[in-house]
């Protein structure tokens, strides 16, 4: 891929439009099926609770999270790209807990104060450029009690893609961590999972996983 090619990419990683980016979603939940289920595991949602997810996507990988949820629960889906909040609403629309797909920048999705059980949050935190500031938000949603689970690629990973330099924030677990416990975060730890080698197109990506979870 040349420098528009790979410029073209990142743009779509960041926010999918268009044909091109559905199709890039529905390829993004293979890459992405591993990092979400452990996040999700790590998550943990329960019956009745009420769960938010900081870009879903499409909602095809979060369908699991919404069984787990049942007919007490409420999931809030909370993705800046139109294209990818119309997906999710026409296919999680059958599930049995309330829904409500919110098409937003994540700092200005109208989220009722002290109302979450959990948030998770799969591939954004290299899109915030600011992270106090989006720790800040979160956590006035969350009831004390509460967790966030994150969902990222190491830093080692990432600087090893081509696309890398165009428009990704990279930070170490370590560097996310630290700013959690900073914005009030508890019991923050880390776990580290190895993926090898995986494919996107004609790209041929060293992807891992990492899963922080903190409490409120």
């Amino acid at each position: 891929m040349n420098e528009s090619d790979l410029k073209t990419l990142a743009s779509q990683l960041s926010c999918p439009q268009g044909d091109n980016g559905i199709d890039l979603g529905n390829k993004m939940n293979d890459l992405n099926r591993f990092i979400t289920s452990r996040a999700i595991e790590a998550l943990s949602p329960q019956f009745s609770e009420v769960i938010a997810e900081v870009g879903p996507g499409n909602g095809s990988l979060s369908e699991i999270l919404l069984d787990s949820l049942g007919d007490g629960g409420k999931y809030y889906g909370i993705e800046l790209s139109e294209v990818m909040a119309e997906e999710a609403k026409q296919r999680l629309s059958g599930k049995a807990c309330d829904i409500e797909i919110i098409c937003s920048d994540c700092m200005h999705a109208n989220i009722p104060e002290d109302t979450l059980d959990g948030i998770m949050a799969i591939n954004l935190l290299y899109f915030i450029e600011d992270l106090d500031e989006f720790f800040s938000q979160i956590t006035s949603w969350m009831k004390p009690g509460s967790r966030a689970v994150f969902g990222v690629r190491s830093e080692h990973s990432l600087k090893s893609l081509p696309f890398i330099q165009y428009g990704f924030n990279v930070r170490s677990a370590d560097e996310i961590k630290e700013c959690m416990r900073n914005n009030g975060f508890t019991d923050v730890e880390s776990t580290y999972h190895d993926e090898g080698i995986v494919m996107l197109g004609d790209l041929s990506l060293p992807l891992d996983t990492v899963i922080i979870k903190g409490k409120m």
